[in-house]
């Protein structure tokens, strides 16, 4: 009984450790918490951080994306939903996430 239980155990284990968390959260992740809003220069760090995660993983979607007119689309449309969900009611940043992800022309 107590072998069973160690192998289902173990079988349990390795299937936890299966499931890969994806390269984007873990940017995030990595980026670290929302600094005090009065840490400009941590906001800044931050913010820089969370862009280069948002870039990643919309060049990643276009490679793998790549004979797919259709699911590029959607790559570059992700990213702007990303973008222009941390931008809150700021204008200027919500332009400059359409600059930063908007397709170029072809």
């Amino acid at each position: 009984m107590g072998i069973c239980f160690i192998f289902l155990t173990i079988g349990l284990l390795k299937n936890v450790s299966a499931r890969s968390i994806p390269e984007y959260d873990l940017c995030m992740e990595a980026c670290g918490e929302d600094p005090h809003e009065d840490d400009f220069a941590e906001t800044i760090k931050v913010d820089a951080c969370r862009d280069k995660c948002n870039y990643e993983e919309r060049n990643r979607c276009l490679e793998k994306h790549k004979h797919s007119v259709v699911q590029k689309r959607e790559c570059w449309k992700s990213a702007l939903d990303r973008c222009i969900v941390r931008c809150g009611d700021y204008p200027i940043c919500i332009q400059m996430c359409r600059y930063s992800h908007t397709p170029p022309m072809q």
